[in-house]
């Protein structure tokens, strides 16, 4: 173990039996569990909201949770050298989602219904507190992507020399400009700013980032970690962001979309304007904007081979996932 995590050892009382490296931080075997201990880069003011969430899962037995523990002093941050932050977290034991098990796909997603049903109207925010965690109307941020795409297009227009990615992407551009476009009149269609209100007003909670490396698994046993995403949002996010995570590894496969959303919906069921407001975010090419975000907000002089490489998964699978979600809700 470093100094810097024996330093911040000394302001807790802990018995650590053994440690070692995992997860981003350090992981502590002590008598009291398995712990991790990291450097805090969240809000410290959303901090206590977050562990308010989480008590409330834990305490309703929904799963288990990575609460964050208190030092001597009752902080939940601790300062260390340099004024660095850190947090210790209870970790609940488990290994990660496995994405190609179906068994746990659709376990996860029974997971995602129980803790978005319980995560409704339960914090009961207000003026800055409720600000904190308000998350962005989708429609309003897939216009802001829509327009970030047609500013790198008319940036790399202007480079002379241009790179694998940058011509892929030129070649592409107006397709997935044209995919963009029709998602977002799709999603305004479904009703989302309907939804959107009714998030706010009932303070519907999303995970923000629900994807497999955050779901631990252990025998009969599911946990949820990494919650400092969450959010005031329209739950079908999560839902979109899962299944979109999912499909592009099994190249959108209908079949498997079916039954995950159909495992979803035996501990919540969806409403039609839900379903509709998923397909639209799922015709979203959402992977083909990451990529040319990643791109035009970094340094411009050297591009990953894996950014062309992946542009090319993306428009290989393109047609496949939006026939996909054309048969499944569309339609």
């Amino acid at each position: 173990m470093n100094e810097k995590a024996l330093q911040i050892l000394e302001q807790y009382d802990l018995e650590v039996l053994r440690s070692y490296g995992g997860r981003g931080g350090i992981m502590l075997e002590t008598k009291d569990g398995l712990k991790m201990i990291k450097e805090f880069a969240g809000s410290r003011a959303k901090l206590p909201l977050e562990q308010r969430v989480l008590g409330i899962l834990a305490e309703r037995g929904v799963c288990a949770v990575d609460q964050v523990q208190a030092n001597k002093e009752g902080e939940l941050v601790t300062i260390g050298d340099y004024e660095t932050p850190y947090i210790i977290k209870d970790w609940p034991p488990g290994r990660e989602c496995d994405p190609k098990n179906e068994e746990e796909l659709l376990k996860s997603m029974r997971l995602l219904a129980r803790v978005h049903r319980e995560l409704r109207g339960v914090l009961r925010t207000e003026g800055a507190e409720r600000r904190r965690i308000l998350g962005a109307d989708r429609s309003e941020e897939l216009e802001k992507h829509n327009r970030e795409m047609k500013r790198a297009r008319n940036f790399i227009r202007t480079r002379q020399k241009k790179g694998e990615f940058e011509l892929l992407y030129l070649q592409c551009a107006e397709t997935i400009f044209q995919n963009g476009a029709d998602a977002l009149e799709l999603l305004k269609a479904s009703g989302s700013e309907k939804l959107y209100q009714q998030a706010v007003d009932g303070e519907h909670l999303c995970h923000g980032e629900y994807v497999h490396h955050n779901i631990l698994l252990q025998r009969q046993e599911t946990a949820l970690v990494n919650f400092s995403r969450f959010e005031i949002n329209v739950q079908m996010n999560d839902v979109s962001q899962f299944l979109r995570k999912i499909m592009e590894k099994h190249n959108w496969n209908g079949g498997l979309a079916e039954r995950m959303l159909t495992a979803y919906e035996r501990e919540r069921p969806l409403s039609g304007e839900e379903r509709a407001y998923l397909a639209a975010s799922l015709c979203y090419p959402e992977k083909a904007w990451k990529l040319v975000h990643h791109y035009y907000h970094t340094n411009k002089a050297w591009v990953p081979e894996k950014s062309a490489e992946k542009l090319q998964v993306f428009l290989a699978q393109n047609e496949r996932r939006k026939k996909m979600v054309k048969e499944l809700w569309v339609s």
